[in-house]
């Protein structure tokens, strides 16, 4: 038979209490906020702070369960009568598990039933965060499921609902928010998660198991159907020309000077004849080349806008084969992998870092390089968007990283290695620009095939029955005649970029603070 009990709490001392002493005991006394006077008993608390001694405001069940384990379990009621009710369904239970009736695994999963959803997304969160996933991906869970729960209604587990969801997602992608199917299935894949995790889910590295704390019987959002981003992506990537890239190099490298320079009010408007100080000048410069190597190092590594911000100089190595060790929280995919340097710009970057600390960040990428990166198209002459409505930014060049690979004859495998995917389809489709290919060019490398033509009306030669005997290769009466071939022509691909570094990037030796661009 439970009992009903209520607990002995501690709580911190009111500011304005009197201790005094009482059959031998320390009482304090003090008046609250409504003006009645109380006593309470001292105790010593953590770190010997004085306290004082409550009784709980709620009543507390203690029973045995289906189990036979003894529970104390907050009722949450301040009424005995109402908390008597709670200790009977309680008592209820464990009696079903014991005469079979529910499983052991159902009984604890009915503890969670009626617990606010909000501390279910907490514990679910702090989860992640003991598990290493990085602070990104935890925010971006937090902010999905709180405004889901919130505007669909979910206060508890017993009320996650797929079909709400669903029908909420569907009126976000066709009212004025115009949701894109990649925001889409990013709340999908938030609330698949959790619910993965309330039904014992448990994941590290490529081990998984079900042996977690069970919270659901099942997932409710398992089998949601994922939509297809690939099929309405609405900023589609342009991969940038050998000759655009050259022209965006030379005027990342040259713009900040050549804005500082240029009048833009009088007579004089649009000419270059501001003066600008020595010192100035040559923080304009090192601001350039910096800008510039920022572009070159992403289109000849496929480095991430991110990857290249947290860049520290101890990543970069400088041996005989020269490469970029990505930390593992710094890349996208959490794995750590290593990304080779071309000779040249390993000498730029080489330069570049000279006299730097290990720790220090290789590049200071500023948080609009996006609204940068459109002004310096803007002085290359280079269109923003084409007119398929492709468009170019930041993450561009990765795109032309992939396309020029392709381009310049890298066999797919090695391409995917170089892109850090897992999946080659990505890498030859969504980071492939077909437009860039020649494919007339790769046509021409062909193998000549030539075929003597016999005219129908012509009987064929003696052999075996019902066949033409033709010749391949070959000139009538001369059966020694050399094979007829075409040399394909050559293309330059992506080792012709080689020269933009050569000519677009000048040796760098000062490790000056950047300015930020005008």
């Amino acid at each position: 038979m439970g009992t009903l009990i209520k607990k002995v709490v501690t709580r911190p001392m009111p500011a304005d209490a009197k201790i005094v002493t009482r059959n031998g005991k320390q009482v304090a006394k003090w008046t609250d906020r409504k003006g009645k006077k109380r006593t309470a008993e001292v105790t010593e608390g953590r770190g010997g702070s004085l306290r004082i001694k409550t009784e709980a405001a709620t009543w507390t069940a203690k029973y045995r369960d289906g189990e036979g384990f003894v529970r104390e379990v907050s009722t949450g009621c301040r009424d005995k009568q109402a908390a008597r009710a709670v200790l009977k369904d309680l008592e209820q239970r464990a009696e079903h598990v014991k005469s079979k009736i529910l499983s052991p695994e159902q009984d604890r999963i009915a503890d969670h039933a009626e617990t606010p959803i909000g501390e279910h997304i907490e514990a679910f969160l702090e989860y992640q965060r003991r598990k290493g996933t990085h602070p990104d991906r935890v925010k971006h869970y937090e902010t999905k499921l709180y405004e889901t729960a919130d505007t669909c209604g979910f206060r508890t587990l017993c009320e996650l609902s797929v079909d709400k969801l669903e029908t909420w997602l569907g009126e976000q992608r066709k009212g004025d928010r115009a949701m894109g199917a990649a925001v889409y299935n990013g709340y999908r894949e938030s609330w698949l998660a959790f619910g993965n995790w309330c039904v014992g889910k448990r994941t590290k590295g490529k081990q998984t198991h079900f042996k977690g704390e069970k919270r659901l019987i099942s997932n409710p959002f398992d089998g949601m159907a994922r939509l297809d981003e690939q099929a309405e992506r609405r900023r589609r990537a342009r991969a940038l020309t050998e000759d655009e890239l050259t022209r965006l190099l030379e005027a990342a490298r040259t713009r900040p000077l050549i804005h500082a320079r240029t009048v833009y009010r009088g007579k004089n408007k649009g000419k270059l004849l501001a003066k600008v100080p020595e010192q100035r000048r040559r923080k304009l410069e090192q601001l350039g080349l910096e800008r510039s190597l920022i572009y070159k190092t992403a289109v000849l590594t496929g480095l991430r806008a991110n990857e290249l911000r947290t860049l520290q100089c101890r990543d970069l190595s400088f041996g005989d084969v020269p490469f970029i060790k990505l930390q593992h929280s710094n890349e996208k995919s959490r794995k750590g992998s290593t990304v080779a340097l071309r000779s040249d710009l390993a000498a730029e970057l080489k330069d570049w870092t000279k006299g730097r600390q290990p720790g220090d960040r290789v590049f200071n990428v500023p948080a609009g390089i996006l609204r940068i990166m459109d002004r310096d198209l803007v002085a290359a002459g280079i269109p923003k968007a084409d007119a398929d409505g492709c468009v170019v930014h930041i993450h561009a060049l990765r795109h032309s990283f992939g396309t020029h690979l392709s381009k310049s004859g890298v066999a797919p495998r090695v391409a995917q290695a170089a892109m850090r995917h897992s999946n080659i389809n990505l890498t030859m489709t969504t980071y492939t620009d077909a437009r860039l290919l020649d494919t007339a060019e790769a046509v021409e490398g062909l193998p000549i095939l030539n075929a003597r033509t016999v005219a129908p009306m012509v009987a064929p030669k003696a052999g075996k029955e019902g066949q033409i005997e033709s010749s391949t290769d070959q000139t009538e009466g001369d059966d020694n005649a050399p094979q007829e071939t075409k040399k394909p022509r050559k293309t330059l691909g992506f080792t012709g970029f080689h020269q933009v570094g050569d000519r677009e990037l000048e040796s760098l030796t000062s490790t000056m603070s950047t300015w930020r661009s005008q």
